[in-house]
């Protein structure tokens, strides 16, 4: 069975995993719900509340008897208009307790409540939590003042308000079932959404680069080095894209290099043989032909004359066949590197002396690192490329020849005002036998480049900014020597 592409496995695990947790929350939610429900309303609290109440009004219905009592009692008392004119309502307060009346708060009050009667005592709810006892005072069969006793009702009311509150729970407990239940289900709808979102957002994000992997090893199976994943990550997915980038490239220029090689070793072994096929007859060839000049002995000044310039003709051009082979032996037996610390600059220096009459200017980086070079091999590279740029730029040619160190490695920048390298040649120019010069074989630039890559290096061309070629060599600095070198760039 084909398993789920690994962004729908990605979904389907956040999926899964924040339907879990809703549901699970939602049983813990409906749990709690049910017990707080349970413990609001049953039926045992539901008979204490009302046994409560009934109680409670029963001691309302006590205490309105009492202080209806009491009323009766002090409307006939002398004691009350002694007190009144006394003003002192606390000596009443031992008829109240006498009666059984307790927690009464007395005082008097020249207007009475609007419940009040005015010529009998009355006894009323003078607000929701205050029951009020109310006695006129009369003098010369008018009422000149009352007295008020008040109790408290907190009690009965905080049980009234606890059944209000149960009778609204037991008649609510459907409806919070239900919000509730409606509750989960839109929490359980956004909390799948934003999973799916995120899932998707997670999902593609991961697999897209990692198709776009895919897609580069398969080109890359295909031989095609020159495919490369577009960037635009800066988390590890995008540390990978640019490590097969690299390796990508890697590849590329490990296959330049070892074509380069391959071909750079069949023109050595073709340039061997030539170079022994052809020294050999040269000699011979040239001995001959000055002894046809030395042995005539005929006086046809004519004739002689023939003689002489076709010796002559002969003798430059094997002059020329053995430059050509000294060029291919040359070029067959390059020597191995002799590596010792070196100054570049020195190095330099010492080339440009070789010029006196050429217009070879210079600016040498004074604080350089030194090198392990192969001192005779450096100038062959540095002769070559001047005499490269003297001939292509002619009678007005000015070489610049200019070192410094960039990004933690020399570089070693020849420059010319000549005509340049076209860009269609740039790849081409350092293989043997491509040369625009109308002399020699083109083995130069070659020789170059291998010297620069058996020295860890590497040559490119460019345009220069006087319009001709500029060389660029990049020389790796030894690793004892980076920190320096770092610190004196800075």
């Amino acid at each position: 069975m084909k398993p789920f592409p690994l962004r729908w496995r990605i979904i389907g695990a956040l999926l899964g995993l924040s339907l879990s947790t809703t549901l699970a929350l939602s049983y813990m939610g409906r749990y709690y719900l049910d017990l707080s429900l349970q413990s609001g309303v049953n039926l045992e609290m539901g008979h204490a509340l009302t046994g409560a109440l009934t109680l409670a009004k029963e001691n309302y219905d006590t205490r309105k008897h009492l202080l209806t009592e009491v009323g009766d009692i002090l409307s006939q008392s002398p004691n009350l208009i002694a007190a009144y004119h006394a003003n002192h309502p606390e000596q009443l307060q031992h008829l109240f307790l006498k009666e059984g009346v307790k927690d009464a708060t007395l005082y008097f009050s020249t207007t009475a409540h609007t419940n009040a009667s005015t010529t009998m005592p009355s006894v009323f709810k003078a607000s929701e939590n205050i029951l009020q006892l109310t006695v006129p005072i009369l003098a010369q069969d008018s009422t000149v003042a009352y007295l008020c006793a008040e109790q408290r009702l907190d009690t009965l009311l905080n049980i009234e308000s606890a059944v209000h509150t149960f009778k609204h729970i037991e008649m609510d407990e459907l409806d919070l079932r239900q919000a509730f239940s409606l509750a989960f289900l839109a929490a359980t709808a956004g909390v799948v959404l934003l999973a799916t979102l995120i899932g998707i957002r997670i999902g593609f994000g991961v697999t897209k680069p990692l198709y776009a992997l895919i897609k580069g090893t398969r080109e890359m199976a295909r031989d095609n080095l020159e495919y490369r994943i577009p960037k635009g990550r800066e988390d590890e997915i995008g540390l990978l894209i640019e490590s097969f980038n690299k390796m990508a490239e890697d590849l590329k220029e490990n296959r330049r290099k070892r074509l380069e090689a391959e071909q750079i070793a069949a023109w050595r072994e073709i340039a061997r043989r030539l170079a022994h096929e052809i020294k050999n007859p040269l000699t011979p060839i040239q001995l001959t032909v000055q002894q046809l000049r030395d042995k005539y002995p005929g006086d046809d000044p004519t004739y002689q004359k023939l003689v002489i310039d076709c010796t002559e003709i002969v003798t430059e051009e094997v002059e020329n066949l053995r430059a050509l082979v000294q060029e291919f032996a040359d070029f067959a037996r390059m020597p191995s590197l002799l590596l010792a610390p070196q100054d570049l600059n020195k190095i330099v220096l010492g080339v440009v002396r070789l010029y006196p009459d050429a217009r070879i200017h210079h600016t040498l980086s004074p604080d350089l690192p030194i090198l392990e070079l192969d001192i005779e091999q450096m100038r062959r590279v540095l002769i070559n490329l001047i005499e490269n740029g003297i001939d292509a730029a002619g009678e007005k040619a000015q070489v610049r020849i200019q070192t410094q160190i960039d990004d933690g490695q020399i570089c070693l920048c020849v420059s010319d005002n000549g005509p340049g390298v076209p860009m269609e040649e740039r790849q081409r120019i350092f293989q043997p036998y491509i040369s625009s010069k109308d002399s020699g074989m083109g083995l130069g630039l070659a020789v170059v480049r291998g010297i620069i890559e058996d020295h860890r290096g590497h040559i490119s061309v460019t345009d220069a900014p006087n319009g001709g070629a500029q060389f660029d060599i990049c020389l790796p600095i030894p690793e004892e020597q980076m920190d320096d070198s770092l610190k004196g760039e800075s």
